[in-house]
């Protein structure tokens, strides 16, 4: 059985998160609207969301709009953020507003040139070029225990705020990610 995270690669802050059926499905059939037919091979991808959200690197996260709905995650290994955009029923769902602290899961992957949409900090340690952050809260049933996470960061909250200020000032143009982007084209 194969697995998708690289274990001897430890995370500092590993995930430690249970996926949670019951959102995997709401969002395959509410938000991201899987055909019927095709949820076979989409269900495909339980596992590996599963493992990520285990194992994946936990790092912060705020909502920098409500309206539309859209979060900044935080990656400290490359020292950059990516800007992500939800569905705005999640705004409601989980009581968000800007400001909103949250946690993701990061999975990283290594190669050769940084992808277009990540600007590295001066931190940026150059031993990945690209990241996915996943939202934990909107795959869990573990609320308390996630939002509780976000007591895992002090100066990251910082570094998070200005990174995104200094991005949508310097790059206005630059493309949002679909939020549930790792979920769509696996």
């Amino acid at each position: 059985m194969r697995n998708y995270v690289d274990r001897s690669i430890e995370a500092e802050n590993a995930g430690n998160i249970k996926l949670s059926r019951k959102k995997f499905k709401q969002i395959r059939d509410e938000m991201i609207k899987v055909p019927f037919l095709q949820r076979m091979s989409y269900n495909r991808q339980y596992r590996r969301i599963k493992e990520y959200l285990m194992y994946g690197d936990t790092q912060p996260a705020v909502v920098v709009s409500a309206s539309p709905l859209i979060i900044s995650a935080y990656s400290d290994e490359m020292d950059a953020v990516l800007l992500l955009c939800f569905p705005s029923v999640l705004v409601t769902t989980y009581n968000l507003k800007v400001g909103t602290r949250l946690v993701t899961s990061n999975i990283y992957f290594t190669g050769n040139k940084v992808v277009r949409d990540i600007i590295v900090g001066e931190n940026y340690q150059e031993r990945y070029i690209n990241f996915i952050p996943i939202v934990q809260l909107f795959l869990s049933d573990q609320e308390r225990f996630v939002r509780g996470r976000t007591e895992l960061f002090k100066e990251e909250w910082d570094r998070l705020n200005f990174l995104t200020e200094q991005k949508r000032k310097e790059y206005p143009n630059i493309k949002m990610r679909d939020g549930f982007f790792y979920l769509q084209n696996f």
